[in-house]
């Protein structure tokens, strides 16, 4: 069964976001102002860092990371933090709506 998880935070005017999808395979993207700028897919149910890299669009361009922790097999969520200008700031979760399975009664319109 997947869940999907959303990290979010801002850092030097810009919006950086990070998009995990947990299931047989996990998927993670990151985005800045709403852009995909990087992407990796883990396979396993073992609990690992991922780290995932981008350029920031402010002048100069910055460099920055992204550091996720998947959880293992037995549980627990994910957590995101952002490695910057030698800062490690925790990117807070956001609610993800889940998505609605079509009722009955939309069968029919």
């Amino acid at each position: 069964m997947s869940r999907e998880y959303h990290f979010h935070c801002e850092h030097a005017g810009c919006s950086v976001t990070v998009g995990l999808r947990t299931g047989r395979t996990r998927e993670l993207e990151l985005l800045v102002d709403g852009k995909e700028v990087a992407a990796a897919r883990v396979s396993g149910h073992r609990a690992r860092t991922q780290v995932m890299t981008a350029i920031l669009p402010t002048d100069p361009p910055r460099d920055i990371e992204v550091e996720v922790t998947l959880p293992g097999a037995f549980g627990g969520d994910p957590v995101s933090f952002l490695l910057a200008d030698g800062e490690r700031r925790p990117m807070p979760a956001r609610d993800v709506p889940r998505r609605s399975r079509p009722t009955e009664a939309s069968w029919y319109s």
